[in-house]
């Protein structure tokens, strides 16, 4: 390995760490062996989470970490190079959790002199961290204590300038509702309770503020593999035309023409009409501003505003795909002002659209079988396609009221007290989640891979960490059959670890519309100097960082049980009607996909896979 000076190539090559119970804080290098097994983002994140949190600890507790980290290319002029990892031990599913976010927050980290923050410990009282003019302080939040999330950046912008980086938490994760977010300008790290996390820390808001300049190793080298990415990006009708125009949004109606989009709480898939929510229609009524995160050449975001109407004058930043099914055709829903009055709430308030959704569309179930009535609904008739039950009961998770009290801990939690109170029957057939994390808006009774992704993902029910409807819904790099298991294993398992690499690096996933390993490869390199000879060797990276979250798992309490899909898709045919009679045969994939990652058959990984990708040693 080349002798590599971390700092001002691509690194700052320093973390901080801070201890709020006691005030301390302390700096470590980087170090190149690490940077080199881990890069950063997700990777240096969960080395970081694996040493410094004790097995067992309560996510919840001080024991806890809560671990900001950017990669090697955050903040340079790579396309999209502008994300940061939240990385800690989820209060939604006691599992690794990693979320990711394209805010301005992991930009200010990075010229603030860190590649990466972890914090430990709580403060006494809701307070603001504050990372500026090289010094780290503490000031009481009350200014900002019970404001959104909006409103909270506004307040501490008018503070500290405009240019002030910031992640903040809204009420939801003051009072620790396992849903919320961290929010960073109007992004989120949504995803698995991080807001909560940092509530716990009565953490209110981090501010990072510097003038660190973000340098390469090899500045002309560089900058041309950057523009080459840039170029493949304005090339890709996906990233140059669709995501541009459309939003994410742009493959509702495909997703929906092959049978994968799940309609009330997953008991049927497809709409009979889409055309309300598909991307043509957000943008013909609802959308009047194209937005786009720090340094990103693609634009998916929209600015909507709801002119008329009884939810006059909302304006969110959104919906996006997942938002628009989760808060609609998952409950049964496809009037748009009603999914963008539920998005702003959440927004504002500072939880996960997903998981919201999914809790709402949980308890309209139970509601229409008679397991929940009325009255312990607060009086909302929670009948799927009631669009003003969607928006009551959003709100009612917002705001921690009534049943919203726990409904904000997700459908797994609510799924488990109403399980009590009906003498201990189980209701969890009907909570459709893995892992304790709300599935996302692909049946994968109609695709065969993004069933074995979601019960093998490391953080819980997740499309990003395998995206095989990429090819098996949406029929891009060439296209794979959705119903088949053959090969399947294989995909999920590249997947995993072609995007754990991205998250690790700081770009966004939709780049690997254009670009490739290869090409991220060739910006690595250029901008660290770290020797990474083929493609094949930045996959192992991906291999390394899985393989480790894996471990901090099984630590947690995780098994091969855990490797699950709710009853319904394993057992009950899809209706149809592109998928009809569909199930998921996860048992048929699940043991290939172990032998094939080098774990044993309860899914443990073996000494020999340790060793092979050089894991043992940073373990001790």
């Amino acid at each position: 390995m080349n002798d590599v000076t971390l700092s001002g190539s691509g690194y700052v090559g320093r973390i901080l760490h801070i201890d709020l119970t006691s005030g301390k804080t302390t700096e470590e290098e980087l170090g190149e062996d690490r940077a080199h097994a881990f890069l950063g983002g997700k990777g240096l994140g969960a080395f970081l989470l694996f040493r410094n949190t004790p097995s067992g600890a309560d996510p919840l507790s001080e024991q806890n970490t809560l671990i900001f980290s950017t990669g090697p290319l955050t903040g340079t002029i790579a396309p999209t190079g502008n994300r940061f990892a939240v990385v800690t031990k989820s209060p939604a599913t006691g599992a690794f959790l990693d979320s990711h976010c394209g805010g301005p927050f992991g930009v200010g980290l990075k010229k603030f002199g860190y590649d990466a923050l972890s914090i430990g410990g709580s403060c006494d009282e809701q307070s603001i961290l504050i990372l500026q003019d090289g010094k780290v302080n503490m000031e009481s939040a009350k200014e900002v204590s019970g404001k959104s999330t909006i409103d909270t950046e506004a307040a501490l912008k008018n503070r500290f300038g405009k240019d002030a980086a910031i992640a903040c938490i809204g009420p939801a994760g003051e009072r620790l509702a396992r849903l919320a977010c961290i929010f960073s300008g109007l992004r989120a790290a949504g995803r698995g309770g991080s807001g909560a996390v940092m509530g716990s820390k009565k953490l209110k808001a981090i501010i990072a503020n510097g003038t660190e300049r973000l340098l390469v190793r090899y500045p002309e080298l560089f900058m041309k593999a950057a523009w080459l990415a840039h170029r493949l990006i304005r090339m890709h009708e996906t990233t140059v035309r669709q995501l541009p125009r459309y939003g994410t949004n742009n493959i509702l109606e495909t997703i929906n023409a092959t049978g994968g989009l799940p309609v009330n709480n997953f008991q049927s898939a497809g709409l009979e009409n889409p055309q309300d929510i598909t991307g043509e229609s957000w943008r013909k009524l609802v959308w009047v501003k194209d937005t786009a995160c720090f340094n990103c050449p693609i634009g998916c975001s929209k600015m909507a505003i709801l002119r008329s109407g009884k939810y006059a004058g909302t304006i969110v930043d959104g919906p996006d795909y997942e938002t628009t099914w989760a808060l609609g055709p998952n409950c049964g829903v496809t009037e748009r002002d009603a999914i963008v009055k539920a998005n702003e709430l959440c927004d504002l308030y500072g939880v996960d659209t997903i998981s919201t959704g999914g809790t709402i569309a949980f308890a309209m179930e139970c509601f229409e079988k008679g397991i929940l009535p009325k009255d312990r609904l607060d009086g909302i008739e929670a009948r799927f396609g009631n669009a003003d039950a969607v928006v009551m009961l959003t709100e009612k998770i917002c705001r921690g009221e009534g049943v919203g009290g726990i409904m904000q801990n997700g459908a797994r939690i609510f799924a488990e007290s109403l399980s009590m109170l009906r003498q201990n029957k189980s209701l969890a057939d009907y909570a459709m989640q893995s892992k304790g994390l709300e599935l996302p808006a692909y049946e994968p009774r109609a695709a065969q891979g993004m069933g074995l992704g979601y019960a093998t993902s490391d953080r819980g029910g997740c499309h990003l960490r395998a995206y095989t409807a990429n090819q098996e819904l949406l029929g891009h790099g060439g296209g794979v059959d959705p119903r088949t298991t053959k090969g399947k294993a294989q995909l999920v398992i590249d997947k995993q670890n072609e995007k754990a690499v991205v998250d690790s690096v700081g770009i966004c996933f939709f780049s690997l519309y254009a670009i490739s390993l290869k090409d991220i490869r060739r910006m690595v390199v250029t901008a660290t100097g770290l020797d990474f000879k083929t493609t094949k060797d930045l996959e192992s990276v991906g291999e390394r960082v899985y393989n480790l979250t894996r471990l901090f798992n099984i630590r947690e309490g995780l098994s091969s049980k855990d490797d699950s899909l709710p009853h319904r898709f394993t057992n009950e045919p899809l209706p149809g009607p592109v998928a009809k009679g569909e199930v998921s045969k996860l048992s048929e994939m699940l043991a290939e996909y172990y032998s094939l990652r080098g774990w044993n058959e309860d899914g443990v990984p073996e000494k020999e896979k340790l060793m092979e990708l050089g894991l043992l040693s940073f373990l001790t």
